[in-house]
């Protein structure tokens, strides 16, 4: 059973899970409760409260991330622990420290890529998030992170319930908060080969998620008022995925969607964004030749897949 864990934790580390919602359209605001609830669709709730919010160790998780500071990471996840163990019934507390155990999975520092450190930040993401979903069942964000994690265990484990229960998760996410979950659906597929039926049906969720942000201007989940560069990161995500898909003009406008912003000048990783537009012939052309031995790098795999989006 350990060694089903430890490869669980390699497929987890291997494909966005915190970021594969706050790189997208449906972004991530979790840091954050003073969101005017009338921007978020009908039933979509966060359970914060001000003693969770001004908390030291959400306080401290904030400050990190927005700082891409991987260096404080241990201490704001023991810090995240104590404050869950004082105040069982918080959920943003649980979701803070699901989070941070993600953030560790998707950047570890030098020696958090062995199994000894992925197999407790895998379970604490998952039962964390488990948790704070059930503190609060009105917060379908959680389900933008909770359903592949189960998902991908479920695969490793060659456990199918556990692989359903996933995906229920993120259907009812989706039928909830589509403009903030679709995109997960996608980067449960994201590796799957480019001709799979299952990466071409999880595509049409792109599509969907675009249009799903569309369908509500000033939502969170759609802009930079909450994460500081969710646009310019989801564009990075949403022309990687097209790219794949061999969709050049639409990879090419996704690209150079980020470029629109106000806020693109100041993002850090504007070389990122900058190369793929120049060697975007070559980005396709070998997702397309059948030696996957040359595949381009791609923003759900790259060790900065968190700081695309919440690095200020």
């Amino acid at each position: 059973m350990i060694e089903a864990y430890c490869g669980a934790m390699k497929l987890l580390a291997a494909t966005t899970l915190l970021v594969a919602a706050c790189a997208s359209p449906g972004g991530s605001d979790a840091p954050d409760a003073a969101v005017p609830s009338n921007t978020r669709p009908t039933g979509v709730a966060l359970c914060y409260s001000t003693t969770a919010s001004n908390h030291p160790a959400v306080v401290m998780f904030d400050a990190a991330l927005r700082a891409g500071d991987r260096s404080k990471r241990a201490a704001v996840i023991e810090s995240l622990k104590v404050a869950a163990e004082a105040l069982p019934g918080e959920e943003q507390i649980h979701l803070m420290l699901g989070l941070a155990h993600l953030w560790r999975l998707a950047e570890p520092l030098a020696g958090e890529e062995m199994p000894s450190a992925q197999l407790p930040s895998a379970l604490g993401a998952r039962d964390h998030l488990k948790r704070a979903y059930e503190l609060c069942p009105t917060d379908h964000r959680i389900a933008a992170w909770l359903g592949p994690i189960l998902v991908r265990f479920g695969r490793t484990l060659q456990d199918q319930a556990t692989i359903d229960e996933g995906f229920a998760v993120l259907d009812r996410g989706i039928a909830a908060y589509p403009s903030f979950v679709l995109f997960s659906r996608l980067l449960v597929f994201a590796d799957s080969p480019r001709t799979d039926p299952a990466f071409q049906t999880a595509l049409g969720a792109v599509v969907e998620n675009i249009d799903a942000c569309a369908a509500t201007p000033g939502d969170p989940a759609c802009t930079n008022s909450i994460v500081p560069h969710n646009r310019e990161g989801a564009a990075l995500f949403l022309g990687d995925v097209l790219a794949k898909n061999g969709s050049r003009s639409e990879a090419e406008a996704a690209y150079s969607d980020a470029k629109a912003g106000a806020d693109f000048p100041s993002w850090s990783y504007q070389p990122e964004l900058t190369a793929r537009i120049q060697g975007l012939d070559d980005r396709i052309a070998r997702h397309e030749n059948t030696d996957p031995s040359d595949d381009p790098p791609v923003a759900w795999a790259a060790t900065t897949q968190c700081a695309f989006c919440h690095t200020q």
